[in-house]
């Protein structure tokens, strides 16, 4: 039986080869999307494509860096042909919650420049209703940090901000100098409004919500892939 991480990599891999000569993408963060660029590498150089990447986050930056996949910088496009990218949660409708990795805002304006937008991930991040396992990652303006809290919780979120960074005493930040948070809701039951409130927290810059946005899923199961 394959393992969870050959699994992952079997997503990764399938996704990669959506990837066609003469595309820009837009290349996730975390360690499904880590398979997918690996891949997409080994493709590069093998079918001689010619792909341009726009990463998520600097750690999926400096992996095509080393491995040697042409990037450019978020602010320089404004469409790409596929956006690949990972979730924490998956509902039916394919709405998620995506956020630990601390990359959601960067990861949800390369999502809306996308003409697809494919989300890779294990079989155990599909979910009946969003939140029944993950808070909600929000990504907070520091001198913000008290009134989004008070607004969030209004709307029934418990606020975290979110600590412990390896190798770093104090909050998380995020690549573009924010405070994450994490605002623990009892399972989402309408997503698509709680989603539309957050964005009307003024000092709240991102939020962990992508609705109606994926247009394709690749669930690795211990069955094989699964897609819907």
């Amino acid at each position: 039986m394959a393992t969870l991480d050959e699994l992952k990599k079997a997503a990764g891999i399938k996704a990669a080869n959506e990837i066609q000569d003469g595309m820009t993408v837009g290349l996730g963060t975390g360690s499904t999307a880590a398979y997918m660029v690996e891949h997409l590498a080994k493709r590069i150089k093998e079918e001689n494509l010619n792909v341009v990447g726009v990463s998520t986050s600097w750690s999926t930056t400096l992996q095509c860096r080393k491995l040697g996949i042409p990037l450019k910088e978020m602010g320089e496009v404004s469409e790409l042909d596929i956006v690949i990218d990972g979730a924490d949660e998956i509902d039916k409708n394919k709405n998620l919650i995506k956020g630990r990795g601390a990359a959601h805002l960067l990861e949800k304006i390369v999502a809306s420049m996308g003409k697809r937008y494919i989300i890779i991930a294990d079989s155990g991040k599909k979910v009946n209703t969003l939140g029944e396992k993950f808070a909600v990652p929000l990504e907070i303006l520091p001198n913000a940090i008290g009134v989004v809290t008070a607004k969030v919780e209004a709307l029934g979120g418990k606020v975290s901000v979110r600590m412990g960074a390896p190798g770093k005493d104090g909050p998380v930040i995020s690549d573009s100098g924010n405070i994450i948070a994490d605002a623990k809701f009892a399972p989402i039951e309408n997503p698509a409004e709680l989603s539309k409130q957050l964005d009307g927290i003024v000092g709240l810059v991102g939020h962990g919500l992508f609705i109606n946005m994926a247009t394709q899923v690749i669930l690795a199961t211990k069955n094989g892939l699964e897609e819907f």
